[in-house]
């Protein structure tokens, strides 16, 4: 009697632990894939190297923030990549929607190292240069975007994947904005070239993503 009523027990908190999760995890991701109305997009075929590339940034971009967050004595750095770092994630989640993984990035595990190595050394150089890096990556990101919401413009193609990525632009102009405003207009030299650095090697990272 005893071992019948553990496992009643047991199997009435399991229940309430998968219910708990459904109604606070899965509807949450629900919930964000309706706010990006991305719930009934289809990806067309001559866009799938462009998503995989959204995919593998967006990844990259978390991992950004992840990284930074180990620099937890700097409150500066810590609530911008807190509120950043949600973003992303939703954008990410996004992009796990319209992305399969068969489709999607071979080198994700790179990218996220790469993602929290350049979050953690920007980080650790001082908010100045965080800020400094964010304004780069984000800035080669609205690039990127725009590059595609114009060409599903002038082709006409699926209208609802263009909202998609032009909502995602928006948010990634305001990460940009806000990095600018916060570092100040002055740059120095060394800022001047890894402001360069960085936006270069975004753009190599995404060309290679969109094949591999």
């Amino acid at each position: 009697n005893s071992c019948v009523f553990q496992k009643i027990l047991l199997t009435h908190y399991v229940t309430i632990a998968i219910n708990y999760f459904y109604k606070n995890c899965i509807m949450s991701i629900k919930n964000i894939i309706e706010n990006y109305k991305a719930s009934d997009v289809l990806v067309p075929k001559n866009m799938i190297g462009w998503m995989r590339s959204n995919h593998a940034g967006e990844t990259g971009a978390v991992w950004i923030y992840i990284g930074a967050q180990f620099v937890f004595w700097n409150r500066s750095i810590i609530k911008m990549a807190k509120e950043h770092c949600i973003t992303e994630q939703n954008h990410l989640i996004v992009m796990q929607h319209l992305v399969p993984k068969n489709q999607r990035s071979k080198l994700i595990v790179l990218w996220r190292i790469l993602g929290l190595g350049l979050g953690f050394i920007s980080a650790i150089l001082g908010y100045r240069f965080f800020c400094t890096t964010i304004e780069a990556v984000e800035t080669f990101v609205e690039e990127h975007y725009k590059e595609q919401i114009e060409f599903l413009y002038k082709n006409s193609i699926s209208y609802p994947l263009l909202e998609v990525l032009n909502i995602c632009c928006n948010e990634e102009i305001e990460h940009q904005l806000e990095a600018k405003v916060s570092k100040g207009n002055n740059n120095f030299k060394f800022e001047k070239f890894w402001f360069a650095f960085v936006g270069k090697s975004s753009g190599l990272a995404v060309n290679i993503s969109r094949y591999i």
